[in-house]
């Protein structure tokens, strides 16, 4: 059985979530919403900088991020996170006329929420700069301009499911009022998402725990799976695992990344190697549906969502 929590999360600095090149005028272009995979590592990494800095047990060696990310994994579920602007929750869709997020078109959306910061490596001694090294990083600001000028907070919305019971290396998980605890610290009340941290990106705060917001997903909480209706016609919210056998209209994206381990290989025993550097790992590439696209036809499906946010295992749903 698992608890489905709502959770609003505000930028406290502009965000980038790492993204296939694909603009000729930005070096690294961002996503326009937080994937769930986002959130199980940077969980992950705070969970076990706490108990690192706060156990006096020898179990603590056992407490390390790849034990604690294949708990988390198992414990944790994480839909993505969209922006939302305390009305809207900006989720994408495909049109006639385009790619639209909420009710406004992508160009609106990005004037809205979207900025860039250039920078290059200097020469010290010809003090110009060096060749090669202009570098457009893209971002998601923390910030925005509503419909009357007012500046207002950007934030995230989206849901997280925990088993019942839950523990992450022996301790147990407990759920409060805005909050998800480990020996009474919050484990998601500050978390740094994204990539470019160098460059302070990231920080995000908790904002609401469990409030009503505008983003259904349709899931059952039964067993050990949790199960997502996929409606014909409606924007997916999630990536979807690409099947031959289904109609849509929208996209395909090949989904991997530069990663400390692949939490799924380890879980299959096909990859022995931990190595603590970042990036030295690449994910296994896999192709999905894209939010925003729609399944069409007549068939009916439900999907298992795995932690990271992805659906996987599709079925025909059975009705009547």
């Amino acid at each position: 059985m698992w608890q489905k929590l709502s959770v609003v999360f505000k930028l406290k600095s502009p965000l980038h979530i790492g993204y296939t090149p694909f603009k000729g005028s930005v070096v690294s272009p961002t996503r326009y919403y937080v994937l769930g995979k986002n959130f199980w590592g940077a969980i992950t990494k705070r969970i076990t900088e706490f108990l690192k800095n706060n156990s006096q047990s020898d179990s603590s060696q056992k407490c390390n991020y790849k034990n604690n990310g294949r708990e988390v994994m198992e414990n944790f579920k994480f839909s993505n996170f969209y922006l939302y602007d305390g009305k809207t929750v900006y989720t994408p869709y495909y049109t006639d006329v385009g790619l639209k997020y909420g009710s406004i078109p992508q160009t609106e959306f990005e004037h809205m929420f979207i900025g860039s910061r250039i920078s290059t490596a200097i020469n010290g001694k010809s003090q110009t700069a060096e060749d090669e090294t202009l570098h457009e990083i893209e971002f998601i600001n923390n910030k925005f301009r509503d419909e009357k000028g007012n500046i207002k907070d950007v934030k995230i919305a989206g849901y997280i499911w925990i088993r019942d019971s839950a523990k992450i290396c022996e301790h147990p998980v407990q759920l409060d009022t805005n909050s998800i605890t480990i020996n009474n610290f919050n484990i998601i009340q500050e978390l740094i998402l994204g990539g470019e941290s160098k460059y302070g990106f990231g920080h995000v705060e908790i904002d609401a725990v469990g409030n009503n917001i505008p983003l259904e997903i349709n899931s059952s909480e039964q067993g050990e799976q949790v199960r997502v209706e996929i409606e014909n016609n409606k924007p997916l919210l999630q990536h979807l695992k690409y099947s031959g056998e289904i109609q849509f209209e929208g996209d395909i994206e090949l989904l991997t990344g530069r990663v400390y381990y692949d939490p799924e290989s380890e879980n299959n025993n096909a990859s022995k190697d931990f190595n603590n550097a970042p990036g030295k790992n690449i994910s296994k590439v896999k192709p999905f549906l894209t939010p925003g696209t729609r399944v069409t036809g007549e068939r009916e499906y439900e999907a298992e969502l795995n932690y990271d946010g992805t659906l996987i295992n599709i079925k025909k749903r059975r009705t009547g």
